[in-house]
């Protein structure tokens, strides 16, 4: 890493007043949760087009009840494992430190919730949180809780795939649950909020994202502008090389750590 980036970054954020943060899958990836794209990732191993939609996954079990056994097995021990990193951390410390407004993240694995952060927006919905789809009642579930019901009916030896409804709860109207994740053709959610908070802030702090999944990847150039800085922390590549003002090669859980050591310096 660059200490010249480093300092850059810690001083544009020591004088930020109202900063945001927005995050893709590269911050989970340090978790332990690999990316859907990503070789060893989802869209790796399945075909989007079969099991990107509801209905699609649900056809997919029905036709291959093992093979969503095993790949739903494999999810759940992975995000079982997984743990905020000082990434995530490092964005709890900021909104502690009272200059982080808001996380907007197209990730659906509440680790920024669980690392401390009080405002979360997900455009992508959270695999903990469940809506019905008769009433639209929303209610979140925790993390401990679904993952060991869904482990006790995937280990099940009598399992099929009629048993995949047994892990959605009931509504209290009686209707059936499903997770409050966006699937394909779905519309992501709360993007006004997260456009309105792009447009109201003076600095973006985007960790770990491709930049190339619309209408979220929108949020930084929402921000840009209004004239907000951009900082962005990607190992990978400089999604947003064009409105970039600091643009650091590192992964987010090597780069935060030094940033909020300086802002704390600083301010």
């Amino acid at each position: 890493m660059d200490d010249r980036l480093i300092e850059d970054a810690a001083r544009i954020i020591a004088q930020g007043r109202n900063i945001i943060a927005f995050t893709g899958s590269g911050i989970s990836a340090e978790s332990g949760i690999p990316t859907f794209r990503d070789p060893g990732g989802i869209w790796d191993r399945f075909d989007p087009g079969e099991i990107g939609t509801t209905q699609g996954i649900i056809q997919f079990a029905m036709r291959n009840p093992e093979r969503i056994r095993e790949f739903l097995l494999d999810t759940v021990n992975i995000f079982e494992k997984a743990e905020p990193n000082p990434g995530h951390y490092g964005l709890a410390e900021l909104e502690k430190m009272g200059i982080l407004h808001s996380v907007i993240t197209q990730n659906i694995d509440d680790l920024h919730s669980i690392a401390g952060n009080s405002r979360v927006l997900e455009v992508h919905g959270n695999l903990y949180r469940f809506r019905c789809m008769n009433c639209g009642r929303i209610e979140k579930h925790g993390r401990e809780a679904v993952l060991e019901r869904a482990k006790e009916i995937l280990n099940s030896e009598s399992f099929n795939s009629a048993d995949l409804v047994k892990m959605m709860p009931i509504c209290t109207c009686g209707g059936m649950m499903r997770i409050d994740v966006v699937m394909f053709g779905e519309a992501v959610q709360l993007l006004p909020e997260s456009y309105g908070e792009a447009r109201s802030c003076d600095v973006v702090i985007v960790l770990g994202t491709s930049g190339v999944v619309w209408p979220a990847a929108g949020v930084p150039y929402e921000a840009k502008q209004s004239n907000a800085k951009i900082i962005e922390i990607n190992p990978n590549a400089n999604a947003f090389n064009d409105i970039t003002d600091v643009y650091i090669k590192a992964m987010s859980g090597e780069a935060m750590p030094r940033i909020i050591d300086l802002v704390n310096e600083l301010k």
